[in-house]
């Protein structure tokens, strides 16, 4: 095995070097990421903002054409994330030959699942023609998602690399590729649905195919950074794809494959929900996406949190130091509670001035849409205090290379609490809005809880999991 340079050793801290490094070692990881994490929100954000100007049908169509694709591809990059952990355990062990094969077989996955993945979106309309969508807006849809799916292999691959980049503790680089992509995301859109710069006026499907194009350059910014810079190169990453092995391959799948499920089982549950408001009327549904879309905007700091845990965790476990995982697990965990503790006191503080950010408070066309609003801002302050618990414990475990249970822990706490109580609160028990958000809340709280004593358990003697995992 090879030597883990110096500079190694500084980026990742060491286990000696007690809580206040431990927290600087995690937020040099984790603030690149969170700002790489809210520079893709933007681009959907661009996305919904030009295509919007086309009228209700386009925005309709690419609206949930692009919930669609990201639903079905957020869950494919949740298998190939395994990438992150089981890099960094190599690092840790000073085995870069085995996190460089391990990037090589993440390669060669990200094509395999793209091709079922871009089969997939190309038939869908027909699904939803069938499931009784409008025909029109069907078709719409199809057209969307045939424009997108071309940037499908790209988006898979890149998820790849950026998980290598993580590892590696590069997530600077991460950080830039994407907020460059920001910019190039709006000028496609611009040049694709609008016709400008002599391109045809491509409508709707033009942002489908701005998003494609720009999905490929994501992934040719990171592959250009893999080849210039020094310690990503020496991994010979392209080579590895080559020949990549059935045994990293599967080592990937086994760890990957419930990390995607749980995405999906998360992702699904809020779809849902999404559903059940609908019948509650359209007030309740506008107060329920605005809240929804603030606080995706907060959680993109502990997912950026949780993304560097899992680093963090591995790598001290690949040099067998389990107690320093375990602190890293916990400095963590602490330090996303403390930010979502911040973010609820904040959505207590101001509701209507958040609200106002979104929709005019003043317009009595809005005014059962803000009364609803300003009731569910109470619960989501404690939502998303648990939704950060939950994500980052979620993170930790993964570095501990621990995924099964931790996906039948949420179906139990999403589907069974949540969703049930959703569903028992909002309508036989009569509250409407508010008590499907507390629904949700409830089975986040489930959810964050089961994951922390797993956490916990896993890393004391008693456990013994991490013993086991630093040894291997």
């Amino acid at each position: 095995m090879e030597r883990i340079n110096q500079p190694d050793q500084r980026r990742y801290g060491v286990a000696e070097s007690g809580i206040r490094l431990e927290l600087r070692a995690t937020l040099a990881l984790a603030a690149p990421l969170a700002a790489a994490n809210l520079a893709q929100m933007a681009m959907a954000v661009t996305n919904t903002v030009m295509v919007g100007r086309l009228g209700a049908m386009p925005l309709a169509a690419a609206g949930l054409g692009g919930m669609l694709y990201f639903t079905g591809g957020v869950m494919l990059q949740g298998v190939l994330s395994a990438v992150a952990p089981l890099a960094a355990q190599s690092l840790g062990a000073r085995d870069r030959r085995a996190a460089g094969r391990f990037a090589g077989a993440g390669l060669v996955l990200a094509v395999l699942l793209a091709v079922p993945f871009v089969i997939v979106l190309a038939r869908l309309d027909r699904l939803l023609a069938a499931l009784g969508y409008d025909t029109a807006l069907a078709a719409e849809i199809g057209r969307y998602l045939r424009a997108i799916a071309w940037g499908g292999p790209a988006f898979l691959g890149f998820a790849v690399l950026r998980s290598l980049f993580a590892a590696l503790s590069h997530t600077r680089s991460v950080m830039a590729v994407l907020l460059v992509c920001v910019a190039s995301n709006a000028v496609l859109n611009w040049v694709l649905i609008f016709g400008h710069l002599g391109a045809p006026a491509l409508g709707m499907p033009g942002s489908g195919y701005a998003s494609a194009i720009n999905h490929w350059l994501m992934l040719a910014g990171l592959a250009l950074c893999a080849r210039i810079m020094p310690r990503v190169a020496v991994l010979r990453v392209s080579r590895n794809a080559f020949v990549a092995s059935r045994t990293e391959m599967a080592k990937i799948l086994r760890l990957g494959l419930p990390i995607g499920g749980m995405r999906g089982i998360e992702v699904g549950v809020f779809m849902t929900a999404g559903i059940l408001m609908g019948l509650l009327g359209p007030a309740a549904l506008g107060a329920h996406q605005l809240m929804l879309n603030c606080a995706g905007i907060t959680f993109m700091v502990p997912l950026g949190i949780s993304q560097a845990a899992i680093v963090r965790v591995a790598y001290e476990l690949g040099a067998g130091r389990a107690f320093a995982a375990r602190q890293a697990g916990f400095v963590a965990l602490a330090l996303g509670m403390a930010f979502m503790s911040t973010a609820a006191v904040v959505l207590w503080a101001i509701p209507d001035t958040i609200i106002a950010a979104y929709v005019d408070i003043s317009d009595p066309a809005n005014r059962d849409l803000v009364e609803i609003a300003r009731r569910l801002i109470t619960v989501a302050a404690i939502f998303q205090v648990f939704d950060g618990m939950q994500v980052i414990a979620a993170g930790v475990l993964r570095g501990y290379r621990d995924t099964f249970v931790p996906m039948m822990l949420a179906i139990f706490g999403y589907w069974g609490v949540g969703f049930g109580g959703s569903w028992v609160l909002a309508f036989p028990l009569g509250y409407g809005a508010v008590g499907l958000w507390w629904g949700l809340a409830l089975g986040l709280a489930v959810v964050a809880l089961l994951l922390t004593l797993r956490l916990y358990w896993l890393g004391t003697p008693i456990g013994g999991r991490a013993e086991a995992i630093a040894l291997r």
